[in-house]
């Protein structure tokens, strides 16, 4: 199962990567207006963040928590808060002085408040795990009725509550449903039944039908819908009935959290190399940024993982001294 949930999760990161190469609009990234790479990039974004969400609640159900209250809320500290206010805080100040970049901080001392560009998809997700901490801690998704009951508010919440964005509470809302349904998945022990062809069928009507009655694709389409809660819910549950093993996949998504973090330190490098060299060519924009984009990433944990404090800072590592700092086993890092 580890091949294949890496697998899922490189796809992930490569969709990440790609959208932000390309940009989430003609005024960002490689000024995209139209055309089919236009068409898909804006299609995708039915299943990048849905997927990241609901592989993170996946691997959360294969190692829940424990009961250990003080361990399991430090570590999110450790792994989610504390590279969120150093990464993110840098990457506000780069942008803020380098000449070129597509946008920078409004007010700077509500960063982090309001959260800073992709780093709001951490800030929620630590709201993700205090709220399923508190959940466990009662006892209330143990069960199928109490999980039913609580996915149902979640997909209430989603649907109806708008405003919240300090703290990225908004963003943790619209996560929530997502992550409960990678939850559902390995608590339940539903995967095996989303191998089945009446099922992939099922869910590829679901996804096409929503999909289609939004007007697909659109840029940059209402995320807080019905329709594009049931088209991100089938195809994440289509990716994961797949059953991908894809071994330069795995690699990749076994730096998924390093990838998330850092790509954006050399993407938007490569983009502004290539236009000071006058290069005009999107396909190469793309292949180059999207290379650099993951590579950078991955090279950069290999070299800080071992290391105590840029692990932590850099990474949300922990490195224990013992004969000598070594990094943790971390082969699921989104989740843990």
């Amino acid at each position: 199962m580890k091949v294949q949930i890496d697998s899922l999760r490189g796809l992930a990161c490569l969709l990440l990567v790609g959208y932000h190469v390309v940009g989430a609009d003609p005024d960002h990234g490689l000024r995209v207006a139209d055309g089919a790479l236009r068409w898909l990039n804006d299609a995708l974004a039915y299943l990048r963040m849905p997927l990241f969400t609901v592989l993170s609640g996946l691997v959360y159900g294969l190692r829940p928590f424990s009961g250990d209250s003080k361990a399991f809320l430090l570590g999110k500290v450790r792994r989610l808060l504390v590279p969120m206010l150093f990464v993110g805080t840098l990457f506000a100040i780069l942008q803020a002085v380098t000449p070129g970049t597509n946008s920078s901080v409004g007010v700077w001392y509500l960063v982090h408040i309001q959260p800073v560009a992709h780093f709001w998809f951490v800030e929620s997700l630590f709201w993700v795990f205090l709220v399923i901490w508190a959940l466990e801690r009662w006892n209330l998704i143990g069960s199928s009725k109490g999980f039913t009951l609580t996915l149902a508010l979640s997909c209430t919440l989603y649907l109806t509550v708008r405003g919240w964005t300090w703290f990225g509470i908004e963003g943790a809302i619209y996560l929530m449903p997502y992550f409960l349904v990678g939850l559902a998945c390995s608590r339940f022990l539903l995967m095996p039944h989303l191998s089945n062809v009446w099922v992939k069928l099922g869910l590829t009507a679901i996804a096409m039908g929503a999909a289609v009655s939004m007007g697909m694709p659109i840029p940059n389409p209402e995320r807080r819908t019905v329709a594009m809660l049931l088209v991100g819910v089938a195809l994440c549950l289509l990716c994961m009935g797949s059953k991908m093993a894809v071994p330069w996949l795995a690699r990749i998504g076994n730096h998924s959290y390093a990838i998330y973090l850092w790509h954006v330190f050399f993407t938007a490098p490569t983009r502004m190399l290539l236009d000071l060299l006058a290069v005009d060519y999107v396909a190469l924009d793309l292949v180059l940024g999207v290379t650099f984009g993951l590579a950078g990433p991955m090279l950069m944990e290999r070299i800080f993982a071992g290391l105590r404090w840029p692990a932590l800072l850099l990474l949300g590592k922990s490195v224990k001294k013992k004969n000598g700092f070594k990094p943790n086993s971390d082969v699921l890092a989104m989740a843990r």
